[in-house]
């Protein structure tokens, strides 16, 4: 019995095997018809493609005689001088296939960096990049293939690498694009003066690079002698390229990136000034692009579904000179984040600006005794003290990390199991009445004092949900020594009040009504920075540590607070929602109802995109909030993407809004396909029979 059952379902499977394959196999002609008009399925559906591209790799000659692996893969077609698409990797250039660009025509070059898998040198963490970069578009351009201009692109260290060759000005270098990256390495690894200890130091040892260390720590205070090779900040003058900068809000480079676009924006030659686009989603560095982020999970539209557009944009425009939409596009693209539990709450959108950052108020959020976050000024609160150990600092539980897990985190994660800790300083504000928005540079101002020559203070802001949850937005360190700059050090004298600045870099955010604000100060986050050792030690230089006793002062004289950018500028309306029909039939006339609803209750217009290339224009101006119906007649069967979107009275326009609209076409089977299925259905009926006996 347990055998003819056993046999029974191998017939089964069998069964649906048979059937699956060969009705794949059937529409097997249209598939390979397909593959002929778009290669990047052919590569993957057929075992007998052949790639449209030739390469070759040359080891090319930098400026002090050291050369660099360098592979070119060059289209087989190309009958005349083509623009080229430039990669330069540490990670590894047989890893960074160029064969999807080169089947398209383009020469595609991806090289090693100096010291780098099969590039001769010494890797010096980017500190050659400016010239390496240069020489190779010099020997690009020398290529008789190559018409003399070149884009480059990539992320993380192949976005640096792009930064520090555009400080030296390359005539070759037309256009950029830009992923999760900084111009300035400085800033990156020692925020606020303090180490950061564990992206460095894993990334360096992932690298084979560790013999680095003693130089960057030898180096702890900022010098042009040293680290101007690997910042823009002494020579934003010399960059003429209009580039495409893309980042996140918990990336491990989120500043450093909105620094770069402004560096390009506002401060650059006239190849680069007023040429650069921004933008910003709610993404980590290691999920970049997608809707989980640390313990939260963003809407769909958090998505990255909007930078190939801007890069086949930019490649047209400046290498190709055909003007096209790319200059006419919002120069800065951001994600509004917010409330992640309710879809109703405002936040969790895209916004469209010409600069960065928005208008803003300055609100001061002021620390009390209560341990209330509050906007009234402080009366005569007495400070607070807490004992900060280096033994026992505060565990780093996500932020701008590179690394996604332990035992830093990335992205967004709930505080509440660190801040019960007694080094942990927590000042929450009332419940919100109103949804409230901070978008721009955030920063701490403390009034401290500490018993010892130095110490750490930190910042944290977060979203305290209904539920309790501490939702961390962003955070900063202050390293006292070097509290009025990071080039050189003042030590502090015991029990002496300071005024001093936490920068938490940037971010845009909406509290929903219901939730709290909350600050969290203290004098740890380890291992995401190196724990101060309280001495006057250099990093990693001491043999000793002490315990300290950190002052935190509250009153009006030392009005303690976290300085929110509060929006100032206009809200654009709501994404329509669309109510209709999702199926139908052709030369029928259908309703659908849209509505949207503007923050400010402004009057609305409303555009609305067929989906068959006819489209109502701008309609209105309606009510905030009123329903509009709208009717229109399908000629052709087929499933249609109704969009719409919806603007106010000052232009400000919301997203789209989609809605799927099939009109279904009449399918039948060929005879010839129904009888090819019949007869293997005959034929498993036999193996049936065989197998059973």
């Amino acid at each position: 019995m347990i055998e003819k059952k056993f046999k029974k379902e191998i017939v089964i499977v069998l069964a649906i095997f048979f059937i699956g394959t060969n009705i794949i196999s059937i529409g097997n002609e249209e598939l390979i018809n397909n593959t002929i008009e778009y290669p990047e399925l052919k590569k993957d559906l057929s075992s007998n493609y052949q790639p449209f591209f030739t390469k070759e790799t040359f080891m090319v000659e930098m400026r002090d005689g050291i050369h660099l692996a360098t592979d070119v893969y060059l289209p087989d077609n190309l009958s005349s001088p083509h623009g080229a698409i430039l990669i330069r990797t540490p990670y590894d250039k047989n890893g960074t296939g160029l064969g999807d660009w080169a089947d398209k025509g383009w020469p595609s070059i991806v090289q090693d960096t100096r010291g780098r898998f099969q590039s001769e040198g010494i890797d010096t963490m980017f500190r050659d990049d400016h010239t390496d970069g240069y020489d190779t578009l010099e020997w690009i351009t020398q290529q008789n293939w190559s018409n003399g201009k070149v884009a480059t692109t990539g992320g993380s260290a192949t976005g640096i690498v792009q930064y520090m060759m555009a400080g030296e000005n390359p005539s070759a270098l037309k256009c950029q694009y830009i992923g999760a990256a900084t111009p300035n390495l400085y800033t990156t690894i020692y925020p606020g003066g303090q180490f950061r200890k564990h992206m460095v130091e894993t990334w360096l040892a992932g690298q084979g690079s560790l013999y680095v260390l003693p130089e960057i720590w030898a180096h702890e205070n900022y010098s042009l002698e040293f680290w101007t090779n690997v910042s823009l900040e002494d020579n934003w003058q010399d960059v003429n390229v209009p580039a495409f900068h893309i980042g996140g809000w918990y990336d491990c480079f989120c500043q450093g990136l909105l620094d770069g676009f402004m560096g390009y924006q506002y401060h650059c030659g006239p190849g680069a000034a007023g040429k650069s686009k921004l933008m910003v989603g709610p993404w980590t560095h290691a999920f970049f692009g997608l809707r989980l982020q640390g313990q939260l999970y963003y809407p769909e539209n958090a998505k990255d579904v909007y930078s190939q557009e801007y890069w086949d944009e930019i490649l047209e425009q400046y290498i190709f000179e055909i003007n096209n939409d790319f200059e006419n596009r919002p120069n800065v693209v951001y994600y509004v984040m917010g409330d992640v539990d309710n879809s109703s709450a405002i936040g969790n959108f895209w916004r469209y600006a010409d600069h960065w950052p928005p208008a803003y108020i300055s609100d001061q959020w002021y620390f009390h005794e209560n341990n209330i976050l509050s906007l009234d000024l402080p009366g005569s609160n007495n400070p607070k003290t807490y004992t900060y150990d280096p033994l026992n600092p505060v565990p780093t539980k996500g932020g701008t990390n590179l690394y996604p897990l332990a035992p830093t985190w990335a992205g967004p994660y709930d505080q509440t199991p660190i801040e019960d800790r007694t080094d942990v300083l927590i000042f929450t504000s009332d419940i919100l009445n109103e949804p409230y928005e901070a978008t721009g540079r955030i920063k701490a101002r403390l009034y401290v004092s500490s018993n010892c020559p130095d110490t750490d203070f930190t910042v944290k802001l977060t979203d305290v949900y209904p539920d309790g949850r501490s939702m961390l937005i962003c955070d900063g360190i202050l390293r006292m020594r070097n509290r009025n700059g990071t080039d050189h050090w003042e030590f502090m004298n015991p029990g002496e009040v300071y005024e001093v600045e936490v920068d938490l870099w940037s971010t845009s955010y909406i509290w929903n009504t219901g939730h709290k604000i909350r600050v969290a100060v203290s004098s740890s986050n380890y291992p995401r920075f190196l724990a101060n050792p309280n001495t006057m030690d250099s990093i990693n230089q001491n043999t000793d540590y002490s315990i300290a006793q950190n002052t935190l002062y509250l009153d009006s004289i030392h009005p303690s607070c976290i300085i929110l950018p509060r929006y100032n500028e206009n809200y654009a309306p709501i994404k329509p929602s669309i109510t209709g029909p999702s199926k139908g039939v052709a030369q029928t006339d259908y309703n659908f109802t849209f509505n949207s609803t503007d923050p400010e209750n402004e009057n609305i217009q409303l555009f609305v995109d067929w989906g068959d290339g006819a489209n109502t224009d701008w309609i209105g101006p309606y009510s905030s909030g009123e329903k509009v119906t709208q009717n229109h007649t399908w000629s052709f069967k087929q499933v249609y993407t109704i969009k719409a979107k919806a603007k106010d009275i000052n232009g400000a326009q919301s997203e789209w809004a989609y809605h799927s609209f099939n009109l279904p076409k009449n399918r039948s089977f060929n005879n010839s396909i129904i009888q090819k299925i019949l007869s293997y259905l005959s034929s498993i009926s036999r193996i049936h029979k065989n197998l059973l006996k």
